[in-house]
């Protein structure tokens, strides 16, 4: 009887033993993730930097040059000769004054001519017949000649004069024909291709023969929105602007392959009235565009170009990183890590971007430290083991 009590009650210590042991593991694994939790959560942080800025605005504009002049002929002629070649080099250019196309001259050659032997005559008529009008004169003074005569011999002498007022122009016309054979650049610049081929007959109706365009200096149109208008112009009403006739607004500007904007110019007109249907009005800049040792110059007309228009005058701002910025709605944040660790919640207001960095207009000061990296794993009010960069790769 004994042995079979004793068989009993063996299995009932067992479980015991097993439920004991269970328990004290649930215990320790229960610990081990409340330690877990309790932990601080490590985070990256940094200081925002405070530098000195200047405000601005961007757009987007095309370049245009400041003169732009269609050639054609002024006279009828077959074509000689082109003086000009734009294919030999990039961004060929041509002076005032230069021959780009050349006309038969030989028949306005003869032209002149001819009017100038008509001149000659002319002078020749006047010559008999002022010579005729005074000996009839003479013989009026001895009533060998009647009034009728002198007024007949007067007649003659003017129509002679006229005649040479005549000539004189049809030679000056002849001269100025002979001299529109050569056609000539009248403004420095660009050439485009000559359109016409040397024997073909050209006149003025015949349309364009070529093409320049002015390339130093360059203007660049762009639109302005209404907003950056009204605020450019309170900045030189308050005299944190010099206005266009105290100096120059300057505009800065970049190439698709240019980084940044290495082009300095300056705002040098505003349209007269704000286009109602888009809220924008047209401004222009004019951009220095010099030959540089080799190649063209860098700047062409039609091209377009990125614009960056500064706003007052250089200060002193705080800059964070994109990454440490939150979004709430319409609400950006950053999280405050403060002498205790724990992190904060506070709303700022953002400005603009500044060389990849965000500008804090309100809301942070250059003290403080932030989360720039982390921001999911963190709530208001949690603590944090703050680290640095290289730290958290680690």
């Amino acid at each position: 009887m004994i042995r079979e009590r004793s068989c009993s009650v063996a299995p009932i210590l067992c479980a015991v033993g097993l439920l004991v042991a269970c328990s004290a593991g649930c215990e320790k694994t229960n610990a081990a993730a409340e330690k877990k939790a309790a932990s601080p959560v490590k985070v990256e942080i940094a200081t925002p930097t405070e530098k000195e800025i200047t405000d601005f605005r961007d757009f987007t504009g095309r370049l245009e040059a400041v003169e732009s002049v269609e050639i054609r002929a002024r006279v009828f002629g077959y074509l000689t000769k082109i003086a000009f070649d734009p294919s030999i080099e990039l961004g060929a250019e041509v002076k005032v004054g230069d021959v780009l196309f050349k006309i038969d001259e030989r028949p306005y050659q003869n032209a002149l001519a001819s009017a100038k032997a008509q001149l000659a005559q002319a002078e020749a008529k006047l010559k008999t017949s002022t010579a005729e009008l005074d000996r009839t004169l003479e013989l009026l003074k001895k009533n060998a000649a009647t009034q009728s005569d002198v007024d007949r011999d007067t007649g003659s002498k003017l129509l002679s004069a006229a005649a040479i007022d005549s000539g004189k122009a049809a030679v000056d016309q002849a001269e100025l024909d002979l001299e529109f054979t050569e056609i000539k650049a009248p403004i420095n610049g660009r050439i485009s291709r000559s359109i016409p081929s040397v024997g073909d007959l050209i006149n003025p109706t015949a349309g364009t023969l070529t093409s320049i365009v002015s390339v130093d200096p360059i203007h660049l149109y762009f639109d302005m929105d209404e907003s950056t208008l009204q605020s450019l112009q309170k900045l030189v009403r308050d005299g944190k602007l010099k206005g266009p006739m105290e100096g120059e607004i300057p505009l800065l500007m970049g190439l698709t392959t240019d980084d940044g904007y290495p082009h300095r110019g300056k705002l040098d007109f505003i349209e007269n009235k704000v286009d109602p249907n888009t809220g924008t009005i047209r401004v222009r800049g004019v951009f220095a565009n010099p030959k540089p040792e080799r190649g063209p110059r860098p700047l062409t007309p039609g091209s377009f170009a990125r614009v960056r228009l500064p706003l007052g005058e250089p200060h002193k701002a705080v800059l964070i990183s994109e990454r440490a910025i939150g979004r709430n709605l319409d609400q950006s944040f950053v999280y405050v890590v403060d002498a205790e660790n724990k992190v904060v919640y506070r709303p700022v207001t953002l400005g603009s971007l500044q060389e990849g960095m965000r500008v804090i207009a309100d809301g942070l000061t250059a003290g403080e430290r932030i989360v720039t990296n982390g921001l999911q794993r963190v709530r208001p009010g949690s603590t944090v083991e703050p680290q640095t960069a290289a730290a958290v790769e680690k």
